[in-house]
């Protein structure tokens, strides 16, 4: 089921937008930082978001697709717990 939700949102072909936010205004958004131990670092300055509208919108400094398309089918192939209230999700690419 999650491989054919993944793949739903994939193929939604959803633009990937790019905003940049100052670390002040991050710190009045706390909610943006949802992965403990992610945060972007303190006193960067200015904050890079990625945000794909209906789906997800976080601070990021990775590389990114311009749109969901571009990464093409993908299969859940495992999911495992790692404590109570996070799950690690391990996903391979289609051939």
């Amino acid at each position: 089921m999650l491989t054919e939700q993944l793949n739903a949102l994939i193929g939604a072909d959803s633009r990937v937008q790019v905003e940049r936010i100052t670390s002040e205004q991050l710190a009045a958004q706390p909610e943006l930082v949802r992965t403990v131990g992610a945060a972007p670092p303190a006193g960067s300055g200015v904050i890079r978001i990625i945000d794909i509208p209906g789906v997800d919108r976080q601070p990021c400094g990775g590389t990114h697709v311009a749109a969901t398309s571009e990464i093409g089918a993908v299969l859940v192939t495992k999911i495992e717990k790692k404590s109570r209230t996070n799950r690690r999700v391990v996903v391979q690419f289609a051939a």
